[in-house]
């Protein structure tokens, strides 16, 4: 084998390495040489025996998506060198995110000199352009929270300025709806890749543990999703409904800026975790959480309620974006309802921001719908 790239990273990244070694639509999948291995060395009863006499096929290019260890056997994980070395001859062979497992195997068959490690190139910002994202925040989609915004801008700064190996934290809170996960989505789309998104409030707390600390190598796991994640921003969404058994992890994870579970090892050195929470005050966030993982937290960056000119805003942006996706006639129709104005003259009773996105969208089709049954009702009478 000439050469073997141990691949660390998204599947966008990945596939632009295949597409530029010229590859991406040029190689054997790990599947086809499963059946090949059950074919040409299990059959013959060889399986083991790297001295067995049969021939080997000539393969160019092997490819082993990440996804494609989560589609396998226990057995194949435990016998990749077996199946990658036995019946074949191959050329190039291309893997990511490989478990601990695979590695190793890995590492044992094959000179160092044979193995090439590529990460995802992660976007890393300078202050100047960190300053810039701070310009386009405060007029971008989330509707008002300046102070968040700077805040948030601090501590990308400071990062980019230290270029630091240190993951930073940052925790986000305050009530629902008022824009939190969109910002952390602003700021992903910055750093060039969609917002990795990690969700404890939907696991109950044994799914959780084994999120966490990995179970079967075909489960989903926190160390699959990190390693896969397109930038360096993850929200740890509703961080306030992460069971305390687990906190131990983050202590790890924030200090250091690595992550091993049972199946995988991942480098979140230059990640920055954006917590979010419906605490009210710092004062609660440290009862909650505990000094050690409040003291961990690089900034702590208080939303506040929209005040009612910004939920105006909110309404007219609603309203402006749903009205762009009809039809003239039907955005006719709408107008001439008057429902923006009924919005605009009952606004204080609102202050989820994406409730209200709901609220708005579900009227408007509502009204389409009985529009139609009435016209379909005259056309039959």
């Amino acid at each position: 084998m000439a050469n073997i790239q141990l691949f660390y990273g998204s599947s966008k990244d990945f596939r632009s390495l295949l597409n530029q070694n010229q590859v991406e639509d040029n190689y054997t999948p790990f599947m086809e040489l499963i059946r090949q291995y059950n074919v040409t060395v299990r059959a013959n009863d060889t399986m083991g025996n790297k001295d067995a006499e049969f021939s080997r096929d000539k393969i160019g290019n092997v490819v082993i998506f990440a996804d494609d260890f989560a589609s396998v056997t226990e057995h194949v994980i435990s016998n990749f060198s077996n199946i990658v070395l036995l019946g074949h001859d191959i050329e190039n062979l291309y893997i990511q995110n490989p478990p601990k497992r695979v590695e190793y195997s890995i590492r044992s068959n094959f000179d160092e000199d044979e193995i090439v490690e590529v990460t995802s190139p992660y976007f890393s910002p300078s202050t100047t352009e960190v300053t810039k994202l701070y310009s386009q925040l405060l007029t971008g989609k989330v509707i008002g929270q300046n102070n968040a915004k700077h805040a948030s801008c601090v501590g990308l700064y400071k990062a980019a300025y230290h270029h630091q190996k240190k993951p930073t934290v940052m925790m986000f809170y305050g009530p629902s709806g008022v824009g939190k996960t969109e910002l952390a989505k602003n700021i992903s789309n910055f750093y060039h890749g969609k917002l990795t998104r990690i969700q404890f409030s939907m696991m109950q707390t044994e799914e959780a543990f084994k999120y966490v600390f990995g179970d079967e190598h075909a489960r989903p796991s926190m160390a699959r999703d990190l390693l896969s994640r397109e930038s360096n921003i993850v929200l740890i969404d509703e961080f306030d409904k992460v069971s305390p058994s687990l906190y131990n992890v983050f202590y790890q994870m924030f200090d250091e800026g690595i992550f091993e579970d049972i199946n995988y090892k991942v480098d979140v050195s230059s990640c920055i975790f954006i917590l979010t929470s419906n605490f009210n005050d710092e004062e609660t966030i440290a009862s909650t959480v505990g000094l050690p993982i409040y003291s961990r937290i690089d900034q702590k960056i208080k939303f506040e309620k929209l005040t009612k000119e910004e939920i105006s805003t909110v309404i007219s942006n609603a309203f402006k974006r749903i009205l762009s996706e009809l039809t003239l006639e039907d955005q006719k129709f709408i107008s001439a309802s008057k429902l923006k104005e009924h919005y605009q003259e009952n606004l204080q009773i609102f202050s989820n921001v994406r409730m209200l996105n709901s609220f708005i969208e579900n009227d408007v089709y509502t009204m389409l719908l009985e529009q139609q049954i009435t016209v379909n009702s005259s056309s039959d009478e």
